[in-house]
C-alpha cells in the first residue's frame, strides 16, 4: 500500500528528461492561485490538463448537503484534471488551491501530442494514474473495514511515505517526519470519513502518547515506529 501511495503521488515533472520537460512545458501557461481560490468547478468545460508547479491543490466533491468530500491532494509535479478532459465531458469535481500555488496549464491537444511523441513519458503517466486509482480503492476499503483511529494512522503514514512538500525549518530528531501539508482537522475528517471532533480527540490521544505533534497548521510524526505499532495492535 505504501508503494502504491508513493507512486500515486510521484512527481511526474521530475521524472522527465530535459528534452521531455521542454517539450511538455513549451506550450504550457503558468497560472497563480491564492489560497482557497477555485481552479475549476463541477459543470465547467474540461478542455485543459493541469500540473502542479508549486503549492498544493485540493480535489473534492460536494455532497447533496454541501459537505466537502476530499478526494485527493496534488503536490508539486503531479497531474490533475485529466479524467474529464480525455473523456470529453464536463468537470465532475472541484479543484482549489489549498495554499498559494502555481499551476501549469496545457490544452488537451498539446498534452495528447506530447504523450504520442514521448511514449516512455506516457507510460510513466499511466503508471502514476493507475497507482492513484488503486490508492483510492484502498481508501474506500479502509472506510468499510477500519475504525477511525486506524484510518487516521494509515492516512498519516501514507502521507509520510509519499512525495511531500519540503519539511519545515523546525529542528527535528532523526526519526521525526514533517508532514508539511496545511490541513485542518475538518480536512482530515473529510479524508477519512470522520467528524472534526473525533479527529480532534484522536490526535489529542496521539499527542499525549508522544506519537505526533502539531506545528502551526501541519503535523510532525514524532515516533513513526510507535504510530505503526498501533496498526499491529
Amino acid at each position: 500500500m505504501d508503494h502504491a501511495w508513493s507512486m500515486a503521488h510521484a512527481n511526474f515533472l521530475s521524472s522527465l528528461s530535459d528534452e521531455e520537460l521542454n517539450a511538455l512545458t513549451g506550450h504550457a501557461k503558468r497560472n497563480s492561485y491564492k489560497k482557497n481560490q477555485q481552479i475549476f468547478s463541477a459543470g465547467d468545460n474540461a478542455k485543459v490538463i493541469y500540473i502542479v508547479a508549486s503549492g498544493c491543490i485540493k480535489l473534492y466533491q460536494l455532497s447533496p448537503g454541501g459537505k466537502e468530500i476530499i478526494l485527493w491532494f496534488s503536490f508539486p509535479g503531479e497531474l490533475f484534471g485529466i479524467a474529464e478532459t480525455v473523456r470529453g465531458v464536463e468537470r465532475e469535481i472541484f479543484a482549489s488551491a489549498n495554499i498559494d500555488s502555481q499551476v501549469l496549464v496545457l490544452s488537451e491537444g498539446d498534452f495528447v501530442e506530447f504523450l504520442r511523441s514521448h511514449p516512455e513519458a506516457a507510460m510513466r503517466a499511466i503508471g502514476i494514474l493507475s497507482a492513484r486509482l488503486r490508492t483510492v480503492g484502498f481508501s474506500y476499503a479502509d472506510l468499510a473495514a477500519d475504525d477511525v483511529e486506524t484510518r487516521l494512522v494509515k492516512l498519516l503514514l501514507r502521507f509520510a511515505a509519499g512525495s511531500l512538500p519540503t519539511p519545515c525549518m523546525m529542528p527535528k530528531s532523526s526519526e521525526e517526519i514533517c508532514v508539511n501539508i496545511d490541513l485542518t482537522h475538518t480536512d482530515l475528517g473529510n479524508l477519512i470519513g470522520a467528524t472534526r471532533q473525533t479527529v480532534n480527540s484522536t490526535l489529542a490521544g496521539f499527542r499525549r502518547a508522544g506519537l505526533v505533534d502539531l506545528v502551526d497548521r501541519h503535523i510532525h510524526i514524532i515516533d513513526p515506529d510507535g504510530l505503526s505499532q498501533l496498526l499491529e495492535g
